[in-house]
């Protein structure tokens, strides 16, 4: 039984669609010069559809990402890294392609590792998938 769950789980991943992503992160945007400003972060990620509103993934920013379909097009993002955790929103302005999917869009995400310290960050994103 054993073999055939992970045979099951194995399959759902290999012919689901595949997402690569590679990204700016625009984070400390509520800082000072003194407090550490503005910070800029590339980012990269790779998610795979488990579903046509769902995928799960990992992002260097976010960590273990699960994201699903929202409203009007918006993507809503919960993410997990260590003690961090993540809850964002995400909007692709335009796509295109047909072989290889590319999307850009823009990101806005909150995250706390708790005891009072949080941040937002404004991330774009340029996509790949097939």
């Amino acid at each position: 039984m054993k073999k055939i769950l992970l045979i099951g789980i194995v399959g759902t991943f290999v012919f689901a669609g595949v997402n690569f992503n590679k990204g700016v992160e625009y984070g400390g945007l509520d800082k000072d010069a003194a407090a550490g400003g503005v910070t800029v972060n590339g980012t990269m990620g790779l998610n795979f559809d488990l579903n046509d509103s769902m995928s799960l993934g990992w992002d260097t920013g976010r960590g273990m990402t699960v994201d699903a379909a929202g409203p009007a097009g918006v993507t809503v993002r919960l993410g997990y890294m260590g003690a961090k955790s993540s809850i964002g929103v995400g909007y692709d302005w335009w796509s295109g392609g047909d072989a290889i999917k590319t999307t850009i869009g823009t990101s806005l995400d909150y995250s706390t590792s708790g005891g009072g310290s949080d941040a937002t960050s404004i991330s774009l994103n340029l996509g790949w998938g097939f």
